[in-house]
């Protein structure tokens, strides 16, 4: 997916997913800078899915593109924003459905589950 159809698609995400809290209305300020965050833990979890695991932390993921990886980013204080973790767990859940409960997730008052 490119990723200026990407950005679309995420914009039009239904409030219910995501929430629209600060910390969500940051991390989309985020995303919009950064797309490929998105696409790097996409590929990922995709490859430990195909490994062979059925879940995984979205922390650990972010480990490895902080350390491993040494993934740059733009416009936040932070490189990756462990507050982000949720969201990004979300979406890639809701748009690649091979991970549909891949990740665990809870409910917090920034987001709300569907």
């Amino acid at each position: 997916m490119n990723t200026a159809k990407q950005m679309n698609l995420f914009s039009s995400l239904p409030v219910t997913l995501l929430g629209s809290g600060p910390i969500t209305k940051k991390f989309w300020e985020f995303h919009k800078a950064n797309p490929g965050v998105y696409l790097e833990l996409k590929k990922l979890a995709l490859d430990l899915k195909k490994k062979g695991h059925r879940h995984y932390g979205i922390k650990g993921l972010f480990e490895v593109l902080r350390w491993h990886r040494a993934m740059e980013t733009q416009g936040s204080e932070f490189k990756l924003n462990n507050n982000y973790t949720a969201l990004y767990a979300r979406l890639l859940m809701h748009y690649e459905h091979s991970l549909e409960g891949f990740f665990a997730i809870r409910n917090s008052s920034e987001q709300v589950i569907e």
